[in-house]
């Protein structure tokens, strides 16, 4: 039966939600519910490709990036549960000099902070990294050890069972229906199964966060934007410790997957939706696929790894990360609604800053928004360009569509 009262409502079960879940629980706060509508991770997270990375460009975000790494290194120490963490490292690939100063600005990133591990290889170490790679003439290669991929699901199903060992009840299958706003001050919970009397509600509806938020008569700017990926049957060439490639153009990603490979990119037809269109029952896994843009990602990426074009694809995914108009995360309170925290926007990384996100939300509650500034995370932070739904769409697809090509 779901409680009458809560001190904090999660509403979302991905593995936004569930990270936000478990870490109020890990700092003490207790009386925490997380809803979903589904079973927990039943929407976007399943579907996406689960890969962790920590360096960027520059040292600004460097240690949220950190906190993320480290608690997937110490992921069942954390929660009490395992999962399958492949930590095969990755190499980022520039084909051109155009491209080759991203790969020099996060090898200085690393050098800085003392990863020394971190390094520069030749295409020869590269092929013999990954079995299979064929590559021409190339600008640089970077090895980042640390980096790997997890199954997605599996996170937000450990973080859900950590979170609810630690006091959360969850309810699944339990429709949010609207909140109780009274005076600008959230005041509980309606749902499907009863309502629920707390002051504080955590949004982490994924695609949906946007249109739940236009319920409360809130603008939140963070806009699904469909991604693509393909999944190979079991191939010899595979090794399952083989590092994730990613080539910075022409933007594509592979990594092992059960003896195959995911191959996944941007750049590639880029579509952004408002769930408004859509059935009120609608579910990621109805999403329309994309032929031409399977068609392209292959022809991309088979010059790499001439093995594709005898491979067999065994599934097709889809599914809708939000994108926010300066590729930032939105973990955010607002004014003119207290109580409410969002979080939302990870681009397509949600699940490799979800330890970080998590924490945020906690530190919200608990009063704490130094870490990192809160102002940085804001929803209100953007300009009134974007207040135009075409701009916004159409930037937040760009944003997309150039994601390799970005320094963050």
């Amino acid at each position: 039966m779901i409680p009458n009262e809560a001190n904090v409502v999660v509403i979302g079960g991905g593995v936004l939600g569930t990270s936000a879940a478990f870490h109020l629980s890990e700092a003490g706060h207790d009386k925490v519910v997380l809803l979903d509508r589904g079973p927990i991770a039943s929407g976007t997270t399943p579907f996406a490709a689960g890969q962790t990375g920590y360096l960027t460009s520059d040292t600004s975000g460097f240690e949220f990036n950190l906190y993320c790494i480290e608690f997937f290194e110490n992921f069942e120490e954390r929660t009490g549960y395992p999962i399958d963490f492949h930590q095969n490292g990755s190499l980022r690939i520039a084909l051109t000099q155009q491209y080759l100063p991203d790969l020099e600005a996060r090898l200085g990133t690393a050098q800085e902070v003392g990863h020394d591990a971190v390094k520069m290889i030749t295409p020869e170490r590269a092929k013999e990294l990954v079995p299979g790679l064929e590559l021409p003439e190339v600008a640089g290669i970077l090895l980042i050890p640390r980096d790997g991929f997890v199954e997605p699901k599996s996170v937000a199903v450990a973080y859900a069972a950590g979170a609810r060992d630690r006091g959360v009840a969850i309810h699944t299958r339990t429709e949010v229906t609207g909140l109780d706003v009274a005076n600008g001050k959230v005041k509980g919970v309606r749902t499907s199964q009863g309502d629920i009397r707390t002051e504080w509600v955590v949004l982490a509806a994924g695609a949906w966060t946007r249109q739940f938020a236009q319920q409360l008569g809130l603008d939140v700017k963070a806009v699904p934007v469909r991604h693509q990926a393909f999944v190979t049957a079991p191939m010899a060439e595979v090794s399952e410790s083989q590092p994730i490639v990613r080539f910075t153009e022409p933007q594509i990603y592979i990594r092992p997957y059960d003896g195959g490979l995911l191959v996944g990119g941007y750049g590639y037809r880029p579509l952004s939706f408002d769930m408004n269109e859509f059935q009120h029952d609608f579910e990621i896994p109805a999403l329309e696929a994309d032929s031409i843009y399977f068609d392209q990602l292959l022809e991309a990426t088979s010059p790499f790894f001439p093995m594709l074009h005898q491979a067999v694809i065994i599934q097709e995914r889809r599914g809708l990360p939000t994108i926010t108009p300066d590729g930032k995360f939105l973990v955010s309170d607002f004014d003119q609604m207290q109580g409410l925290i969002l979080a939302s926007g990870c681009m397509v990384g949600g699940v490799n800053h979800s330890p970080g996100v998590g924490r945020v939300v906690a530190d919200f509650v608990s009063g704490n928004t130094a870490w990192p500034p809160a102002a940085d995370l804001k929803a209100d932070r953007f300009n009134v360009e974007f207040d135009n739904e075409i701009r916004l769409r159409s930037r937040c697809e760009e944003l997309y569509a150039n994601h390799y090509h970005r320094s963050f």
